[in-house]
């Protein structure tokens, strides 16, 4: 995904993410995992923001769209990319996603940057031109069928055929939830969560 993608409003973002694919370089490794949750988050008049905080959280926020955002809650990481213009103050939170070409627990902001081994170390760094971490717009289908023949969801004679068809969540035709934020103290009116419908990877429905 490129600068133009990010430097958007958050919620925008945060919609469209859904179905991407945030790939984790290891070693000569790539964890691939769908982004299935997001939660968008904006400057000092949105109560559940960072931004109404001062110190590096609201100064990193206020950064180049597409800079990575890492703090950590209750002993876990949570990563964020900055969006919109710069000096604006927003960010979107990777709230979920699905592993496809490996196992892991991912259904929470937390457990995700603990399977994708993302720490405070990519913190202010860029997930554009970043050779560790970046977000790829539709992914290895491949991968993704792997994981469900390997799973008994999808047989090996129907492999051909699913790919030839491209898969629902390939063309973007998945459903999505929006609904208020979740464990926040006070929130705005306007519903910033997104999630795609039935994903079983969703923290919470």
């Amino acid at each position: 995904m490129n600068q133009e993608f990010f430097n958007r409003s958050a919620d925008k973002v945060a919609k469209e993410l859904l179905g991407k694919i945030i790939v984790r370089k290891i070693n000569e490794n790539e964890l691939k995992a769908r982004i299935v949750e997001t939660e968008a988050y904006f400057d000092e008049n949105d109560p559940a923001s960072r931004a109404c905080q001062n110190g590096d959280l609201r100064l990193t926020m206020m950064m180049r769209a597409g800079t990575i955002l890492v703090y950590g809650v209750h002993n876990n990481w949570l990563v964020n990319i900055v969006t919109d213009g710069e000096g604006k103050a927003s960010t979107v939170l990777i709230r979920a996603v699905e592993p496809l070409n490996f196992i892991g627990k991912c259904n929470g902001p937390g457990l995700l940057t603990k399977a994708l081994l993302i720490d405070k170390t990519f913190h202010k760094k860029n997930i554009i031109d970043n050779n560790e971490i970046w977000i790829e717009d539709n992914g290895n289908l491949q991968d993704y069928i792997l994981k469900r023949v390997l799973e008994g969801k999808v047989s090996l004679a129907r492999k051909e055929s699913e790919s030839r068809e491209n898969l629902t969540l390939n063309t973007k035709k998945f459903e999505i939830v929006s609904s208020f934020r979740i464990g926040v103290k006070k929130d705005l009116p306007r519903k910033l969560r997104f999630y795609i419908k039935n994903n079983e990877f969703v923290s919470r429905r």
